[in-house]
């Protein structure tokens, strides 16, 4: 039971990154709704200076330099003992002392059995620096005690396919996302909610360009509804954005490996010119391909960000994502 006068807990939950190297942090404060409702956004954006901000559950998000994501055979072993049977897999892998890391492990696909697949089950290895993990909770000790979970990139940008997907009625469907920024470049392929493939790429500084220099072709809004992937295309590299080149061949290493689930659809996760940027992908890849709004999955009305808006929506990117966590176990 609850005595009258003890404290009730917050349901708010509270996402954080640290941005750059300084104590700027990036973060998102939602109402923590639960259920058919969705999660209605309160505050979010930068923090010029750590402050405090109240919240019953707090998830930090590692910087992608900070742990590497290692897909393995998945060992014969009781799943309590997973992550023990995981770090001797990964030993030869990694490029530092397995001590100095810590472990998590998830199913490729989540951890429901497939009864008509022969195939081995893999996971995913999740191998972050303890030394990150204890530097990041640091520096959000100024804003928040209550850090419970640790998360990762490649998790959060599958929440926000996930909810893009269901609202698109293809949450049965394999879509991906690529998320682009000025630092980084991650591509997951989802299913049911479940990540399937993750694959981080080389960015293209000259993207941008070539996607405002574009043809007077159809615009995705444009293009019929069951417009999909057509395998096949030749592109001359010269030309081609690298960026294009290698989501081609992540998509081609995607169709052999997974024949029986052929992409749906392919989302831009950016913080400007998505539509532009889809569009340019589109064209060249022949996938069906939308700009993502991150704000979607969250109740209308969303706050505008504290600081510099462009800045802002690009550093909270993988943060709102984050927030749509629903896993039950702690990472």
């Amino acid at each position: 039971m609850r005595w009258p006068w003890t404290r009730r807990r917050s349901a708010h939950r509270l996402l954080l990154r640290r941005v750059g190297h300084g104590p700027q942090h990036a973060f998102v404060l939602t109402d923590g709704a639960s259920g058919e409702q969705p999660a209605r956004l309160l505050r979010w954006g930068l923090l010029a200076e750590p402050a405090p901000i109240a919240a019953g559950e707090a998830i930090a998000l590692l910087d992608p330099g900070d742990y590497q994501i290692l897909r393995v055979d998945a060992p014969n072993v009781p799943p309590d003992e997973l992550k023990a049977a995981a770090r001797w897999q990964i030993k030869e892998l990694v490029d530092v002392d397995i001590a100095e890391l810590t472990l998590d492990v998830m199913h490729v696909g989540g951890d429901t059995e497939r009864p008509h697949t022969t195939a081995p089950r893999h996971l995913f290895v999740v191998a972050a620096r303890s030394r990150a993990i204890q530097s990041l909770t640091g520096s959000a000790a100024a804003v928040t005690s209550q850090i419970g979970v640790v998360d990762v990139w490649e998790t959060a940008l599958r929440n926000l396919l996930s909810a893009q997907a269901r609202a698109d009625d293809l949450a049965t469907r394999a879509c991906a996302a690529v998320l682009i920024d000025e630092g980084h470049c991650l591509l997951v392929v989802c299913a049911g909610d479940e990540l399937y493939y993750t694959r981080r790429l080389d960015g293209d500084h000259k993207l941008l360009a070539r996607a405002r220099n574009g043809t007077d072709e159809a615009s995705p809004a444009e293009l019929p509804l069951g417009f999909e992937y057509q395998p096949g295309g030749d592109f001359d590299a010269s030309e081609e954005s690298p960026l294009v080149v290698e989501l081609q061949r992540s998509i081609d290493v995607w169709e052999r490996s997974w024949p029986e689930l052929p992409l749906a659809r392919l989302y831009v996760a950016t913080a400007r010119h998505g539509t532009e940027i889809a569009t340019l992908i589109q064209r060249e890849l022949g996938l069906r391909t939308l700009a993502l709004d991150p704000l979607a999955a969250f109740a209308p009305g969303a706050p505008a960000p504290e600081g510099d808006a462009a800045r802002a929506l690009a550093a909270c990117l993988p943060l709102l994502g984050a927030a749509l966590r629903a896993e039950t176990r702690q990472l």
